[in-house]
C-alpha cells in the first residue's frame, strides 16, 4: 500500500514539472538556509570538544562580588599567584591549568616565521586529556625559570620540519633563543580553540623570569592575564565545585585585601565559556533562518492549496468511489512530503555550496569556525526538517481537499461554488501571513543595517587611512638589557621614517581595535586610596609621534616629545573619558597619578598629566572606550611581553 501511494505521488508531482520545480526550489531556499545555520550551531555549540571526557572540563572566571556573576560574558583572567592557591587548596578538581597567548618568531630557516604560541602550565595537556604523537608533554619542573622547552603542533611540524620523526630532542630558535623540542601534538589538536590556533606551546618558564630587571609578571597577584581551565573529579558537580571555590576566594579576599577585594570565582562548562561571545550572533542567525523557512512553508502551502482547488473534481470522484478522508489526506500529505524531501536534497546542496561564503561572512572570533562542515547530525537534521516542513506545508491543503462538496464539485457550476470562495479566503489569509513574516525579516534586516550604520558613525578616535602596522618581538638573548631594546626601536623608527611615502612612524604596546589591552590600577596623588579601592584604566606605552601617526587629537595640554625619556620628569597623557570620570569639572593638567604594575623595578613613581587626548576604541567599536593612560615608551624599562606594534 505504501509503495502504491509513493508511485501515485511520484506520478502526480511529475505531471506538472514546472509547478513541482517551483515548490522544490522554494523548499530548497528555506531548508538550505536552516541547514547552513544548523551546521554552524552544530560545529560551535553541539559538537563535543575534541578532548577526553569534555563534559568534565570547566572554565573559571573572575567576577565582581558587588555586581554578581550574572553579567559575565566570557572567560576572564586570573593572576598566577591566585592560580597557585586555587590549585593547592581545592579538593574538587583532578587538575587545574592556566594559559595565555604569546607571539614567537621562528628563525631556524632562511626567513623568520611568525608563530602564534601559547604559554601553558605544565599540566595543561594532562587536564584536557591529550597525549602527543611524538615525545612527551611538559614535566612539572619545566614551569620553573630557566627551562626552554617547546611542543610543536602537527601542522608546524609538517610545514617547517618536513615531518621529521627525529625532531624530538632537537633545538629550534624562537625569539633568538634555543628551545628544545620535547613533543609533537596530534593532527587536528588545538588548545585553546580560537580563531588563531597556536602552532607551538611553551611552559610557564618564560614568564617566570625577570623582565629587564623588573619583577616577573607571574609574581604580581593583581596582574590578571592568565585564563584558567580545570577538570572536575568524576563524582563532583559544577555546583559542588562552585561552593568549594567560593570558600577559597573568600579566604583570599581576607588574606590579600589589596588585590582580591570584591573578587569572586564562577565555574561554568568550558564549551559554554568558549561560545559565550558568539551566542547572540548564533541566535540572530537561527531566528532569521527560521523566518525564511516559515515564509517558504506558507508560500508552498498557498501553492498546494491553489492546486488542490483545481483538483476538486478528481478528489470528489475518488471520494464518490469510496475513498475515505484519511486516505485522501494521507495521499496529499505524501505528495507534499515527497516535495519536501526533494527540496531538502536541493537545500543540502545549496547549504554545502554556501558554507564557505557563510564562514567568510561570520566574525572570525567565533570559535571552531574552521570545523563547520556537514556531518551525520546535519544530514539527520536536514532529513527530519524536510519531512516536517513538507508535511506542515501540505497539511492545510490536504485537510481542505478532504472535505469535497461532491454535488458542487461534480456539477458544471463548481467554478463559482462557495467551496471555491472559501478556498480563496484561505489563500488570502496565507498571503497575509507571508506578508507579516516578510515584514519581520525586512525589519530584522533593517535593524542590522541600522546597527552597521551606527558602527560606521562611531568615532574610533583615530584615522586608519593609509596606516600600516607590524608586530615586533625582541629576544632576551639579543636585547636583554633595556638600553639595547630602546636603541633597537630608536633605529627602527628612524629607518622606517626615511622610507618613501612614510609621513610618520610610531610604536605602541597596543594598537586601536586590536582586541587586546592591559589594565592597571592607579592612584591619584591628591586623593590617595588603598590598593583595594583604587580604580583601573587601560595603559598603553607609545612613542612620541604616536598621536600624530594615528591622527588622534590632543584636546588639552601637549603631546609627548623626544625629551620624555627615563631621565626626564615622569609624565602621562590621559583620555577624555579618564579626565571626565576622575577629574570632573577640573583641569587634569598638572595632576599627578601613579599607575601600578608597570614592568619597572622598585616602587612605581608618580607621573604628571601633561595632556588629554580623544578617546580611542582599543577593543571594539561596540562598547564605549574605557579610561586610558598613555606613558612615553622611552620612559619605562621594557615593553610588556617584549613587543611593540609599529604603525
Amino acid at each position: 500500500m505504501l509503495l502504491q501511494d509513493l508511485r501515485y505521488a511520484l506520478r502526480m508531482v511529475a505531471k506538472q514539472p514546472a509547478f513541482t520545480l517551483i515548490i522544490i526550489l522554494t523548499f530548497a531556499l528555506g531548508i538550505g538556509a536552516n541547514t547552513a545555520v544548523f551546521s554552524v550551531v552544530n560545529a560551535v555549540v553541539l559538537r563535543p570538544l575534541p578532548f577526553h571526557q569534555p563534559e568534565q572540563l570547566v572554565a573559571l572566571s573572575l567576577y565582581d562580588t558587588c555586581t554578581g556573576p550574572e553579567g559575565i560574558s566570557d572567560q576572564s583572567t586570573v593572576s598566577y599567584p591566585d592560580f597557585v592557591d586555587w590549585r593547592a587548596q581545592n579538593h574538587v578538581f583532578d587538575g587545574l591549568a592556566v594559559y595565555t597567548n604569546q607571539s614567537l618568531t621562528l628563525t631556524d630557516g632562511k626567513e623568520a616565521t611568525h608563530l602564534q604560541a601559547e604559554v601553558v602550565s605544565a599540566n595543561l595537556f594532562a587536564v584536557v586529556g591529550i597525549q602527543p604523537i611524538l615525545g612527551r608533554t611538559f614535566s612539572p619542573n619545566e614551569d620553573e625559570p630557566g627551562n626552554r622547552v617547546v611542543i610543536l603542533s602537527h601542522g608546524l611540524w609538517q610545514r617547517c620540519f618536513g615531518g621529521d620523526a627525529a625532531i624530538v630532542g632537537k633545538s629550534v630558535r624562537l625569539n633568538g633563543e634555543q628551545f628544545q623540542v620535547i613533543g609533537v601534538m596530534p593532527a587536528g589538536f588545538v588548545f585553546p580553540i580560537s580563531a588563531f590556533p597556536p602552532e607551538v606551546w611553551t611552559s610557564m618558564s618564560i614568564l617566570r623570569e625577570a623582565n629587564g630587571g623588573a619583577h616577573p609578571m607571574t609574581e604580581q597577584r593583581g596582574n590578571d592575564f592568565l585564563k584558567c581551565v580545570a577538570r572536575l573529579k568524576s563524582n563532583i558537580s559544577i555546583a559542588q565545585a562552585q561552593v568549594n571555590m567560593e570558600t577559597i576566594s573568600a579566604a583570599l579576599r581576607q588574606q590579600y585585601p589589596d588585590s582580591n577585594t570584591n573578587i569572586g570565582v564562577k565555574i561554568w562548562p568550558l564549551l559554554k565559556a568558549m561560545v559565550a561571545d558568539a551566542h547572540s550572533a548564533l541566535l540572530m542567525l537561527c531566528a532569521m533562518a527560521g523566518c525564511v523557512l516559515l515564509v517558504a512553508c506558507v508560500n508552498v502551502a498557498n501553492l498546494l492549496l491553489a492546486r488542490s482547488l483545481s483538483r476538486q473534481k478528481e478528489i470528489s470522484i475518488r471520494a464518490a468511489l469510496g475513498a475515505g478522508r484519511w486516505h485522501i489526506v494521507k495521499q496529499l500529505l505524501g505528495e507534499s512530503a515527497l516535495l519536501g524531501v526533494c527540496g531538502g536534497i536541493a537545500g543540502l546542496l545549496f547549504a554545502t555550496w554556501g558554507l564557505d561564503a557563510l564562514k567568510a561572512w561570520l566574525p572570525a572570533t567565533i570559535p571552531r569556525i574552521n570545523e563547520i562542515s556537514p556531518d551525520l547530525r546535519v544530514l539527520g537534521f536536514t532529513a527530519l526538517l524536510s519531512l516536517i516542513v513538507g508535511a506542515l506545508a501540505g497539511l492545510l491543503p490536504a485537510w481542505r481537499a478532504s472535505h469535497p462538496n461532491l454535488a458542487g464539485s461534480l456539477s458544471d457550476t463548481s467554478r463559482g461554488s462557495s467551496e471555491a470562495a472559501r478556498g480563496r479566503q484561505t489563500r488570502a489569509a496565507l498571503v497575509v501571513v507571508e506578508i507579516v513574516l516578510a515584514l519581520i525579516l525586512l525589519a530584522s534586516a533593517g535593524l542590522l543595517v541600522e546597527s552597521f550604520l551606527r558602527l560606521q558613525r562611531v568615532q574610533p578616535g583615530f584615522d586608519p587611512t593609509n596606516v600600516m602596522t607590524a608586530r615586533i618581538a625582541l629576544s632576551d638573548s639579543s636585547y636583554g638589557k633595556p638600553a639595547q631594546a630602546a636603541e633597537f626601536y630608536k633605529k627602527l623608527l628612524a629607518r622606517v621614517s626615511t622610507l618613501p611615502g612614510v609621513n610618520s612612524v610610531a610604536a605602541a604596546w597596543w594598537i586601536p581595535l586590536s582586541g587586546s589591552e592591559i589594565v592597571f590600577s592607579f592612584d591619584i596623588e591628591e586623593r590617595p586610596l588603598p590598593k583595594s579601592q583604587q580604580a583601573s584604566a587601560q595603559v598603553n606605552a607609545v612613542t612620541y609621534d604616536y598621536f600624530k601617526t594615528m591622527r588622534t587629537s590632543i584636546v588639552r595640554g601637549r603631546d609627548f616629545t623626544a625629551r620624555d625619556d627615563r631621565n626626564a620628569p615622569k609624565v602621562v597623557i590621559v583620555s577624555e573619558s579618564f579626565a571626565k570620570q576622575f577629574f570632573p569639572g577640573e583641569n587634569p593638567i598638572g595632576k599627578r597619578i601613579t599607575p601600578n604594575g608597570l614592568p619597572e623595578p622598585g616602587d612605581p613613581p608618580a607621573r604628571e598629566i601633561v595632556g588629554v587626548v580623544q578617546d580611542v576604541h582599543l577593543i571594539s567599536l561596540r562598547a564605549a572606550p574605557k579610561p586610558q593612560i598613555y606613558i612615553p615608551a622611552r620612559a619605562i624599562r621594557r615593553a610588556v611581553g617584549d613587543a611593540l606594534r609599529a604603525c
